[in-house]
């Protein structure tokens, strides 16, 4: 543009040297500041505006100097007016032109992150909906359609979700136009009226009639169903170690009892005696009956790191403890702990232990839990001790059903006996202060070389 407007700078001052006119073409400098003014600045734009004032009274005679002055001041106003003029509408244009171009460039960012998150909604294994401040469905995404046993989003068209999924409706409900964020668990209801466990995420934006919601809905019904097989499996496992538990007590009464029996049998008449045959035979046949074993390693087990139980355990434990401003230290060190157990089971000894250290410190001063893991030559011994009040009587730790225990009395004797099948054992060190449990457990190197 400025080639342009130079050549039709030149071509005027060529037609007024050529033409030899008496009146000046001064109408026509206009074109080149035009041109020119598509291009400049205001500041160039007023340096060009008096650089064509100048050249067109260079070929015409003026009256007077004066005369020649107000022309060149008259001409330079004109010309600058003018390309000031085309400047600001050139850099308005300019500016649209780069807005509207902005906007293009959002309108495609945009209409692909819509892209992404609708692909991104329609693929997921979680179902995601939207609801209006009625209830009503605004959008649906396909996994939620199949969890609900809709077959299409249009059968929701100005439907609630109230019955289906009653939790949302009672948030909807909350008489509150400030955003809520939260997960619950609950139940939903199927198209045919089958009620499964769901966990929901949910969220709330906007106030008063436009508030709506956004939930993302997963069935857990898979995790129940496995949790409870799962804790139907450790409930018949506690129980097989409760019932050998107590048929080894059993067993050890009958032999007692037997002695005392085939001694009374010696002296002379007794053993023909109807009432002194029947004791035996009840006696053997409760013999019989508590001759279940507990062997070890009767529970499966698999190679566990310590280390994951451990986490577990502190995550569950250490709340508990904070409420009392009670302090956990956990001495575990960097070394691998591996050792073959059930780690739910491990998990339940630690738990059990823990539990007692927390009753025990019950209104003590400066509570405190210290578990301390550490590895012998073919052991790995986990210490749990605390500063409670102590064990009075250490020689009915063990013992079944105790009258002095807080709950049924049966915490340790069924931890010990879960320890024991994993080929380890839970014992009590006496200490000065407080109370010392061990847990000692094979190393998984040790039972790989016995085996």
């Amino acid at each position: 543009m400025l080639t342009v407007a130079l050549a039709l700078l030149a071509s005027i001052m060529a037609l007024e040297w050529y033409s030899n006119l008496d009146y000046s073409l001064g109408i026509f400098y206009v074109f080149p500041i035009v041109a020119a003014g598509t291009v400049l600045s205001h500041r160039e734009m007023v340096v060009a505006a008096c650089l064509c004032a100048f050249l067109r009274g260079q070929f015409t005679a003026p009256p007077s100097p004066i005369e020649s002055y107000l022309r060149f001041a008259m001409a330079t106003l004109a010309y600058a007016g003018v390309g000031m003029l085309i400047v600001e509408m050139t850099q308005r244009r300019r500016r649209v032109v780069q807005a509207y171009e902005q906007l293009r460039v959002e309108k495609a960012m945009r209409y692909q992150a819509e892209h992404s998150l609708r692909l991104l909604a329609e693929s997921s294994p979680a179902g995601i909906v939207t609801l209006d401040a009625a209830g009503e469905v605004l959008s649906i995404n396909r996994a939620a359609l199949d969890m609900l046993g809709v077959s299409s989003a249009g059968d929701l068209a100005g439907a609630t979700l109230q019955q289906q999924v009653p939790m949302f409706a009672s948030v909807l409900q909350t008489p509150t136009d400030r955003p809520m964020r939260a997960s619950a668990t609950s139940w939903a209801r199927r198209a045919n009226g089958q009620l499964f466990p769901i966990t929901v995420w949910f969220s709330t934006f906007g106030e008063g009639q436009g508030r709506c919601l956004a939930g993302i809905l997963v069935d857990t019904s898979e995790e129940v169903r496995d949790r409870e097989r799962e804790g139907f499996r450790h409930f018949h496992d506690y129980n097989r170690l409760l019932a050998g538990a107590v048929a080894h007590e059993i067993r050890n009464m009958c032999s007692a009892i037997r002695v005392v029996t085939t001694n009374l049998g010696r002296k002379p008449g007794l053993a023909e005696d109807v009432d002194f045959r029947a004791l035996t035979n009840l006696v053997d046949g409760l013999g019989r009956i508590a001759s279940f074993e507990l062997r070890a390693g009767s529970v499966a087990s698999v190679t566990v790191d310590l280390h994951q139980v451990f986490d577990q355990l502190r995550v569950v434990i250490e709340p508990d403890w904070v409420d009392i401003n009670g302090q956990v230290t956990w001495r575990l060190g960097d070394a691998t702990l591996h050792v073959p157990a059930d780690a739910h089971a491990l998990l339940q000894v630690f738990l059990n232990l823990t539990q007692n250290s927390l009753r025990a410190v019950q209104g003590r001063e400066q509570p405190h839990l210290e578990i301390h893991a550490r590895q012998d030559v073919d052991a790995v011994i986990v210490s749990v001790i605390d500063s409670g009040i102590g064990v009075r009587d250490p020689s009915i730790l063990f013992q079944p059903f105790r009258p002095d225990a807080d709950g049924s009395g049966l915490g340790l004797y069924i931890s010990r006996a879960v320890v024991r099948t994993f080929g380890g054992e839970l014992e009590y060190v006496p200490v000065d202060r407080g109370c010392r449990f061990d847990v000692i457990l094979p190393r998984e190197s040790a039972v790989s070389a016995v085996a």
